[in-house]
């Protein structure tokens, strides 16, 4: 089941190659931790199950700008807010971890 998916015909599933929500990947090991890394998507109102790929696929983008090949301590954190003298909500996930390199 992927991110907020409920199952049924509207559920949404993924395998995202190096991104862990554990702090270490069993049979590796980090050679060089790079930093804390995060990817945000905006303006995602009812679109998260069908992008929850997308976004741990962008945080591995962005951690591979920085020279890692994987994330560790994946987590999400989701929003919202009142955009400034409007009326609409915006809506946001940030995705966010440790941009490490694994041998």
């Amino acid at each position: 089941m992927g991110l907020f998916g409920m199952g049924g015909s509207n559920h949404s599933s993924g395998f995202i190659e190096g991104c862990y929500t554990m702090h270490e990947v069993p049979g590796k090991k980090i050679s060089r931790a790079l930093g804390l890394i995060e990817y945000t998507q905006k303006g995602i109102a009812g679109d998260i199950p069908k992008l929850s790929e997308d976004i741990f696929q962008g945080l591995l983008a962005a951690a591979k700008k920085r020279g890692a090949n994987a994330v560790v301590n994946v987590r999400i954190m989701a929003g919202s807010y009142q955009e400034q003298d409007s009326q609409w909500e915006v809506t946001y996930v940030v995705a966010y971890g440790d941009a490490v390199i694994l041998d």
